[in-house]
């Protein structure tokens, strides 16, 4: 799969996509977005930990990327770095969703969870499915606990493997504050979750396994509906397409890969839903579009 943060070589291809979509190429349009839409959707996804709030995000971005394309300059860098820094602004500002309401810090969220009882002997056809639905929830949860601008740079920098460069181009910083920011974060993270979960540290207390009934029980566990757990999807580390570098720090590495084996999330077809919104004669007036 197209990977916008590693095959740079593909600039030149966006610029003559890019030059065809302003004489009203719908084709290249709908190519531009395919390329693209997966990645747009799986950072929104794990921003908000919601795909109904993903999916609405991630067409928000795609109509600013498509009402400003015909402002991009070549000139001043690369396409990646425009739509990508359309993405984290968006992400960045946007108004609050339903779990940053509810999940905004390490102490109340692991506080919660070790209050809910633990059981041993939880029976259920299906355990395996829930237990590992919710330790992929969990741990999205963890995510949550950051402030926006440290779960976006955890995301690209440690989860999405983006180095320093094009990181600071998306998040319009400096090399070196993206590097600040990405260390604080997994600083962060580590070091909560080394001192509780279960996941992170076979040493700790909590367990998936203990918390699945309690989770079950409140009805927020469905094994015919998982949320978190795709297991027939790809995870995030097939999508790299480039070997994963490895980080100064030993500790990180067996850390970081829990984040890194979790699912790359398909998104929602925004090609359909780009064609069903040319229907409308005012937005396929933003380009001569046939």
């Amino acid at each position: 799969m197209y990977n916008p943060f590693t095959e740079i070589e593909s600039d030149d291809d966006d610029k003559s996509l890019i030059g065809n979509v302003l004489q009203g190429d719908r084709k290249s349009l709908e190519k531009l977005i395919l390329r693209n839409q997966g990645w747009i959707y799986n950072i929104a996804f794990k921003m908000v930990m919601d795909h109904d709030d993903a999916s609405d995000i991630t067409q928000e971005i795609l109509i600013k990327f498509i009402t400003g394309l015909s402002t991009y300059d070549p000139e001043k860098g690369a396409f990646r770095t425009w739509l990508y820094r359309i993405v984290a602004n968006h992400v960045l500002t946007m108004k609050k969703k339903k779990f940053e309401t509810r999940i905004h810090d390490f102490d109340t969220y692991t506080g919660l969870i070790e209050k809910l009882p633990d059981n041993r002997t939880f029976s259920h056809p299906e355990a395996g499915i829930l237990e590992e639905e919710l330790k992929t929830g969990c741990l999205m949860g963890m995510l949550m606990c950051l402030n926006r601008r440290d779960r976006l740079v955890f995301l690209l920098g440690a989860v999405f493997n983006v180095n320093d460069v094009a990181g600071a181009e998306v998040m319009d910083i400096t090399r070196e504050n993206f590097r600040k920011i990405l260390s604080r974060a997994r600083e962060k993270l580590y070091s909560h979750m080394n001192g509780f979960c279960g996941v992170a540290n076979p040493e700790n207390r909590c367990r998936c396994s203990c918390k699945t009934k309690a989770f079950y029980d409140m009805g927020m566990l469905d094994p015919a509906n998982t949320r978190y757990y795709k297991p027939d999807r790809k995870k995030v580390r097939d999508m790299l397409n480039r070997k994963l570098r490895h980080f100064d720090e030993s500790f990180y590495g067996p850390f970081l890969d829990i984040f890194i084996d979790q699912p790359f999330y398909k998104s929602p077809d925004m090609v359909q839903w780009l064609r069903d919104m040319l229907r409308h004669d005012e937005f396929r007036g933003i380009f001569d579009i046939h």
